[in-house]
């Protein structure tokens, strides 16, 4: 602002300037046109007749129409259409005007002033450039603007705003083949001026965004060239640089991104911006101790950096710091805590560091603020379980799907359904179970797991065994040398009754894991004792009996077979002479 109410100064004092070297009813004219203190007794017109005159006298009026902006736009319009009265040659004061003019509304009265300056200027490329744009964007005149457009391109073939406008009719007009001949045309050019380059990688990043019909690949390939040309030529043009950088981050081109954000700081060490993008391209490459180191400064310069606090927890999280990443997520909340992801974010990691009661703490104040969204429910139900609160997660899980159908339907995944049917196993409520299950299967068929859990819950209960071994079998297809899978198959056949088909596949479960599992050595043992084979069902029950999650039903079947073992041992020995 300083620096322009100095211009506007300077500008006056020019005019009272030629008062003093000019006639005086030509000065008069000049002071009272300015806007300058003068005699009670005003002149309305200027007798200034040669074209050097008329010049000063515009100047003039350019001066009073800057001084006047601050008193209306409309007082400051007056003065520079007077100035171009007096000069209609000034094309960038008509481009001034016709700016002013449309802001206004007041398109055709703009396209008159730059036609005029146009008719004083005719090589003027940005004045035919500026008329095109009038006829398409606010007259919707393609044609006369397609003309237009043409002659700026002949007058100026290194403005690079003429493809863009030019592309963009060709385009609307449906001219595609033409649009692209545009394209091929500018990238011949040899122009050296790294805005023309930038520009043209701005065109084509613009054609994969909106055009349906672009090879993408080929479109961001060749808007990528033009990027990095225009960076080898941009020197210390900060904006390109800029354009480019922003190009190179969103494209994930990290090697482009470094180089360019190191060179904005070079040209300003204080562009957080640059160096929050300098450390997402570090971080993305995994250079993550030159990456935090980056995001230090960043958040020493300026503490209500949210990407900033959020980059470095993840950082945290790869060296697997969850304390210290939760810290950083933490700040980032409080910068911005009317984003609901957020609280699941920071919720999701103290549920993974097994921090229970900061997720808790976290989530109660995550429900409070958002108490539509499933996902908070959601939320509370797996931490819940984690807690093995199983009718307390059945219920937040009940309340997730009733906000989800009312208020969010898309939430309602397959991936949902499978979890609700998991707590409403746990929780004992095995009808609901099933109808959960089966909701996620009438979603997906294939959903593996599904298919597994609900077999295998219906072969533990001994219902609909039939059904439970078709889910199963569909599972095992899906992944045949799954072990789980394999043992639910083994136990639904134990339970039809079919021993010897259960057995070779809860052995091949049984050999297919790393780790002994209590519940298929047990299955295993139940299948043995079943076939005659007491003496190899007490040593699978006993490797069961050792292990985490031991049935509470092993210690009677331990003393059962040990009693049947040591009976038929006694009468062994009675029987022998």
């Amino acid at each position: 602002m300083f620096v322009r109410l100095r211009l506007r100064f300077v500008a006056a004092r020019f005019a009272l300037a030629c008062a003093f070297i000019i006639p005086a009813p030509q000065a008069y004219a000049l002071a009272c046109d300015a806007g300058l203190p003068a005699d009670p007794v005003r002149r309305t017109t200027s007798v200034l007749t040669s074209a050097a005159d008329r010049r000063v006298e515009a100047m003039a009026h350019v001066a009073a129409g800057s001084l006047a902006e601050d008193d209306g736009p409309d007082d400051a319009l007056l003065h520079y259409q007077r100035a171009l009265d007096l000069d209609p040659s000034n094309a960038p004061l008509a481009r001034q005007v016709a700016g002013i003019l449309l802001r206004r509304g007041e398109a055709p009265e703009a396209l008159s002033v730059l036609k005029d300056a146009y008719k004083h200027n005719p090589n003027s490329g940005e004045l035919a450039l500026q008329i095109a744009g009038v006829y398409v964007v606010s007259l919707r005149k393609f044609d006369l603007a397609a003309r237009y457009a043409t002659q700026a391109l002949k007058l100026a073939p290194d403005l690079i705003e003429t493809y863009q406008l030019l592309y963009t009719i060709r385009r609307a007009t449906g001219q595609l083949a033409d649009a692209e001949a545009l394209l091929r045309q500018a990238a011949a050019r040899p122009t050296k001026q790294a805005k023309f380059w930038a520009g043209l990688g701005d065109l084509y990043l613009r054609q994969v965004l909106a055009a349906e019909d672009a090879d993408i690949k080929h479109a961001t390939d060749v808007a990528l060239t033009h990027y990095r040309h225009a960076v080898k030529l941009a020197q210390q043009d900060a904006a390109v640089l800029l354009r480019a950088l922003n190009f190179f981050s969103s494209s994930g081109y990290f090697e482009d991104a470094i180089s360019c954000a190191r060179r904005l700081l070079v040209l300003d060490p204080s562009d957080t911006v640059s160096r929050e993008k300098l450390a997402l391209a570090l971080a993305s490459l995994k250079y993550d101790d030159e990456a935090y180191k980056e995001l230090e400064i960043v958040v020493a310069e300026n503490p209500a950096s949210l990407a900033a606090y959020r980059m470095q927890g993840e950082i945290l999280l790869r060296r697997g710091d969850n304390a210290g990443a939760a810290d950083k997520f933490e700040k980032a909340l409080v910068l911005h805590d009317e984003d609901p992801r957020l609280y699941l974010e920071l919720v999701d990691l103290c549920l993974k560091s097994g921090d229970i009661a900061r997720a808790t703490r976290w989530l109660g104040e995550a429900r409070m603020k958002f108490n539509r969204l499933p996902q908070m429910p959601y939320y509370e139900g797996q931490l819940l379980g984690q807690l093995q609160r199983w009718r307390e997660a059945l219920h937040a899980f009940n309340l997730a799907a009733d906000l989800a159908a009312k208020y969010q339907p898309s939430f309602l995944t397959p991936e949902f359904h499978f979890q609700h049917g998991m707590m409403a196993e746990r929780a004992g409520d095995h009808a609901e179970a099933a109808r959960y299950l089966q909701a996620c299967l009438a979603l997906d068929p294939n959903y593996t797991e599904a298919l597994n859990y609900l077999g295998y819950m219906w072969a533990e209960r001994g219902e609909n065994l039939a059904l439970a071994e078709e889910y199963i079998r569909r599972a095992l297809q899906n992944d045949p040398s799954n072990p789980a899978f394999l043992d639910s198959l083994g136990w639904v056949l134990h339970q039809q009754g079919r021993y010897l088909e259960a057995l070779p596949l809860l052995e091949q479960a049984a050999r297919a894991l790393m780790q002994p599992d209590a519940t298929i050595e047990e299955h295993l043992g139940d299948v043995l004792e079943k076939l005659g084979r007491k003496q190899e069902a007490l040593k699978a029950w006993e490797r069961a009996s050792t292990l985490e999650g031991a049935s509470p039903r092993l210690p009677a079947k331990l003393q059962s077979v040990s009693r049947s073992l040591a009976s038929s041992s006694t009468e062994e020995k009675a029987v022998k002479p």
